[in-house]
This record gives structure tokens, C-alpha cells and sequence, in this order.
């Protein structure tokens, strides 16, 4: 049973909130997030063949999720919400956290750091990502191809 509560308030937008329950560990945030979007990837198909897509794009989303939870944990003093929605042939992910603090992208990259690649691969991943300032903190997003998603969520909603 999830801990937190999960809501899709209009066809293909899924929202997980975490402020309904106390959180003792911050890792368990970010494995009841990857979980939320695993959960969405599988039911809209997304990397299927049958969609135009291949696994890769399902791991990129995956990869994708848990790196900007575990910024949100590590440099945003916790997650408070994940969002996953289709839109136009893209998924767009966004997590909210309670830091006001804009992200920041630790330059040069270089592979041999212990740290300091989550944004790194987030870029690398996304065809764009941002950040936009919320009335308790701020929101990170980032937007990932997703081939013929968006029909098939219009389909669904018909």
C-alpha cells in the first residue's frame, strides 16, 4: 500500500503529493517517486515498439526521475510532490521541493567526481529542463521524448 497519495486529475497528468504523510527518510521518498513514475512509463507503454519507442526512452524517463528526486532530497531539504504528464509527444516530469535556491549544475563535468552529476544527466537526457519558483520552495522539470504518447493518452481520454 502507498504511504502517500496519488491522484490523476485530468486524462494522462498523474500527481503524487508527499506532504500528506511524515516521511522519516528522505531515500524513501525518492523510492515511492521512481515507483509512481515506473507505475505511469508501464501503463502509458512508453518505450514500446508498438509506440515508436524503445526501452531505452522508459530508462531515460526512470533515470531521469530519480535523479531529480534525489537533488530534491540531498539539495532542495526534501521533495513535497512529483508530476508526470504527457504533452505533445513528450513526457514531462516536474518535482517540487521546499528550497527557494535554483538549481545549480556543478561545471566542468567531470566523470571522475564522486558527485555532482544528477543535472548533468539530466541535461543530457531531456531535450529541456528548467526550474520555475513555487509559493513553498520550487519546481524542477525536465521534458523527455516519449514517441506517439500523447495519442495514445488522447485515445485513452476519448
Amino acid at each position: 500500500m502507498s504511504r502517500a497519495r496519488a491522484t490523476a486529475p485530468s486524462p494522462g497528468h498523474r500527481h503524487l503529493a508527499f506532504s500528506d504523510i511524515e516521511w522519516h527518510e528522505g531515500h524513501e521518498r525518492v523510492a515511492e517517486g521512481i515507483d509512481f513514475v515506473r507505475r505511469a512509463v508501464s501503463e502509458w507503454q512508453v518505450g514500446t515498439e508498438a509506440l515508436g519507442g524503445d526501452e531505452e526512452q522508459a530508462v531515460d524517463v526512470l533515470l531521469v526521475a530519480a535523479e531529480l528526486l534525489s537533488n530534491a532530497e540531498r539539495h532542495g531539504g526534501g521533495a513535497t510532490a512529483i508530476d508526470i504528464e504527457p504533452r505533445s509527444g513528450a513526457l514531462c516530469l516536474t518535482v517540487t521541493d521546499v528550497s527557494p535556491l535554483p538549481p545549480r549544475q556543478v561545471r566542468p563535468h567531470l566523470p571522475e567526481r564522486t558527485s555532482g552529476h544528477g543535472l548533468y544527466i539530466i541535461d543530457r537526457l531531456s531535450t529541456a529542463w528548467g526550474w520555475v519558483p513555487c509559493r513553498s520552495g520550487k519546481a524542477v522539470w525536465a521534458e523527455l521524448p516519449a514517441g506517439s504518447l500523447q495519442a495514445r493518452c488522447d485515445r485513452a481520454a476519448m
